[in-house]
């Protein structure tokens, strides 16, 4: 199966006058600035894979996305990685332009702040939808999805927002879909966050992680060794 490449007819890249960078353009924002998030405290361990013996704590506070990004804090979030039935081949998104980290990188099929007083598993059923249009997706098998939380800190700047610090407990889930994926039956409702998307095999992305593929948004080696063994090892079940 060959790679695929879509971009949704709605998307233009155009420039965003900041350096010359692209912008990509869907009549709306990436994000709401505004948006609230609970405010966790730190794990006792960045980048890795958190334990059930590490339990994740809310401290109490709510504060702006734009500012919880610009002061590190800690928040919540969930990535959904869609892989064919055969674990052969994965979905992998293209951010838009407007992203407030890492615009118009390819990432996780499906991903998304969870925001405060929301569950997580039903952030993930709403991000499946607004991102990818798959309506049809249940709480058991979101339940069944669930892969691993990992605890992430990165850091970085965009010409559009400026310096980051993106620390997150990030939910992980692997969402096995029956037969090949095709890049034309993805259709995003939220269309300013998606900038189109891309199926590849799983161990060349993998590989472009470890490699640290400046196209991939940035992966920590422990995340990566995690999400290998989340769908490679249950293939090999």
């Amino acid at each position: 199966m060959p790679v695929q490449i879509f971009i949704p007819e709605h998307f233009s890249f155009q420039s965003n006058g900041s350096g010359g960078d692209n912008n990509i353009g869907g009549g709306g924002t990436a994000q709401d600035l505004s948006e609230l998030f609970d405010v966790y405290h730190p794990p006792s361990s960045i980048n890795s894979v958190v334990t059930v013996a590490q339990p994740t704590t809310k401290t109490g506070q709510t504060k702006r996305r734009l500012l919880v990004h610009q002061d590190g804090d800690w928040h919540r979030s969930v990535h959904i990685w869609v892989v064919d039935k055969d674990q052969e081949h994965i979905l992998l998104q293209r951010r838009s332009g407007g992203k407030d980290t890492f615009p118009n990188c390819l990432d996780v099929s499906c991903a998304g702040h969870v925001t405060s007083g929301d569950d997580i598993d039903e952030t993930a059923i709403r991000e499946l939808e607004e991102e990818l249009g798959m309506n049809n997706i249940g709480m058991d098998l979101i339940k069944d999805s669930r892969a691993f939380t990992f605890a992430a800190s990165i850091v970085g700047e965009t010409p559009l927002h400026g310096k980051f610090i993106c620390q997150e407990y990030q939910e992980v889930f692997v969402l096995r879909q029956d037969g090949e994926l095709d890049v034309t039956s993805f259709a995003p409702i939220m269309k300013e966050e998606v900038a189109g998307f891309e199926v590849a095999k799983v161990k060349d992305i993998l590989s472009r992680l470890e490699e640290k593929d400046e196209m991939l948004v940035p992966r920590s080696t422990s995340y990566i060794q995690a999400l290998a063994a989340a769908i490679l090892g249950h293939k090999e079940k």
